[in-house]
């Protein structure tokens, strides 16, 4: 008889169960720091810590369990305790680690065994101003019953590996108890499915009612806690999405399809869904694709779609300035032929909270479940499962101390081209344009109308423009981007129209941004950024003679 093995389920140990639910909550509370704790009575240990903006709690770490604020969590076992500030607290004024961490906001949950014994705390830190809903304590109380579930799991697993080095002769009866184990490991998915269908019943009839909520006489004050309502709701839907999806690809219930599609279509709207999400936290969204809008191709345009939006979503959440930047290429492959979907999502930020999470993510392949990414962010691990599925992968690379590259790769086979558009890139051809905009805003525009082999003079400063037009160039067509920083868009273009009087002139406009009306008579056409290639073919066919 053969060596009988264990499936581990879910996760591979309590770290990782420890780090998926720090992570969930960081998404859905904006406290200053989240950290789970074990203790044996004599040592507080930090097993998993997150700060998001000032470092209070740091993984790792150990005090003794007595000057511990965890140790007044477990004095009465199954109880929460909640201190608004811990310099006037009579449990902890007079506590060492006070003084280390001075007046905070304090909320420890216990993680209890189902014998009854506790195993450790989930605790919240943050400045006194802190306000704790009754919906977050739920939450933290849900998840605290959920970890200690994993400890026994964790137990129950670990005593069975034991038994089966033991002794062959016990091989049967152990085969009975690996598969109790893994049918609770089944029943711990299950139950995450089933708590995801009855959360979403409610949480859509709350998002339903924030727009009925909505009226035009609301204060300033009540209109911010609506939308603080829809972005929390928003926020856990997108969660319990991720977490479905997850549970589908990696039960190996995912059908990949392959039908003609248009790539850069599907691209360029999957970016643009986050334009206002962008434009919220003052980010420039850039798109830049090395592709042509007359080209068809051969794959599943829903899953590279949604692939790529938790990519984005990510590097949004990720980055707090700069830009994020999004390119693809189509490497190798004439038509009817297999190339490769490059997609490129670079931003400024740290991507992993480890080195290790990061090789663990580099080194996914179809053969090692993404299970283990879980603990990262779902998100991700949902992309990594449908990149797997459709026979490629997606890498990340940190690119010095500040920026990261998600590189997204994907077979993918040209199908045909549409006759028409190409016969419009066509006449198109050496038609003379003049580009005025601002050499850092992150747009495509200009390789664009240079792979449509259109005479581009691109600038960023409007003497240099009107230089060239008094030396005797005649632009076809005038693109001007509002971001252009020197002498004003609008004054420009009144200019240019009275230098050139039959130059026609498209105006490149930020997402959200409007437009005087009197202000817009002077413009041939108006295009938002990100451009897509199809309105930009669009607009130069109608207005270039």
């Amino acid at each position: 008889m053969g060596t009988v093995s264990i499936t581990r389920g879910f996760y591979e140990n309590i770290q990782e169960a420890a780090s998926h639910i720090v992570d969930v909550l960081s998404g859905i509370l904006k406290v200053n720091t989240i950290f789970v704790a074990t203790n044996d009575g004599v040592t507080n240990v930090i097993i998993e810590a997150f700060n998001r903006e000032e470092e209070l709690i740091a993984k790792g770490s150990e005090l003794p369990f007595e000057a511990s604020y965890c140790s007044l969590v477990l004095r009465d076992k199954g109880s929460s305790l909640i201190i608004t500030d811990t310099c006037e607290h009579p449990l902890t004024e007079s506590m060492d680690v006070t003084g280390e961490l001075g007046n905070r906001f304090f909320v420890g949950i216990p993680i209890m065994r189902r014998s009854g014994e506790t195993f450790g705390t989930i605790c919240l830190m943050d400045n006194p101003d802190y306000v704790i809903s009754e919906t977050d304590m739920k939450t933290l109380k849900a998840m605290a019953v959920f970890l200690g579930y994993v400890v026994d799991l964790e137990d129950t697993l670990q005593v069975q590996e034991q038994k089966l080095s033991d002794s062959e002769q016990m091989q049967v009866q152990l085969q009975a108890e690996k598969e109790r184990a893994e049918s609770e490991a089944m029943t711990k998915t299950q139950m995450l499915s089933l708590m995801s269908h009855e959360i979403r019943n409610p949480l859509n009839g709350i998002l339903g009612l924030t727009d009925l909520m909505r009226t035009p006489d609301m204060s300033d004050e009540q209109t911010e806690y609506v939308n603080m309502i829809e972005t929390s709701g928003n926020i856990l839907l997108s969660l319990l999405n991720n977490m479905m999806s997850f549970n589908v690809n990696d039960t190996g219930k995912t059908v990949v399809h392959d039908d003609p599609f248009d790539l850069v279509a599907t691209i360029e709207n999957t970016v643009y869904l986050y334009a206002g999400l962008a434009l919220s936290k003052n980010i420039e969204l850039g798109l830049n694709l090395d592709l042509n809008v007359s080209q068809v191709f051969v794959g599943d345009e829903i899953k590279i779609g949604q692939l790529l939006s938790h990519v984005i979503q990510y590097a949004i959440d990720s980055t707090r300035t700069g830009p994020v930047l999004v390119t693809a290429t189509v490497e190798g492959g004439n038509v009817e032929e297999a190339g490769t979907l490059q997609l490129h999502v670079k931003y400024t930020g740290r991507m992993l909270s480890s080195d290790k999470k990061l090789r663990a993510f580099n080194q996914l392949d179809g053969n090692i479940s993404t299970q283990k990414l879980v603990g990262t962010n779902l998100g991700l691990a949902v992309s990594q499962n449908l990149a797997i599925l459709m026979h490629g992968r997606i890498q990340v690379h940190g690119l010095g101390e500040n920026e990261t590259d998600f590189e997204i790769r994907l077979p993918l086979r040209r199908h045909w081209e549409l006759p028409q558009l190409a016969s419009i890139q066509h006449r198109l051809k050496d038609k003379k344009v003049l580009l005025a905009k601002d050499p850092d805003i992150l747009q495509g525009v200009s390789s664009l109308m240079r792979r449509w082999k259109m005479d581009v003079h691109m600038t960023s400063v409007t003497t240099e423009a009107y230089d060239w037009i008094q030396e005797g160039f005649k632009p076809d067509v005038a693109v001007v981007d509002m971001g252009l920083l020197e002498g004003g868009a609008v004054d420009f273009v009144h200019k240019l129209k009275h230098l050139v009087t039959d130059s026609p002139v498209i105006v490149l406009i930020p997402y959200g941004m409007h437009i005087d009306p009197h202000e817009a008579e002077v413009f041939d056409a108006v295009l938002t950024k990100p451009v897509k290639q199809a309105d930009l073919l669009n607009a130069l066919s109608i207005i270039v003679h």
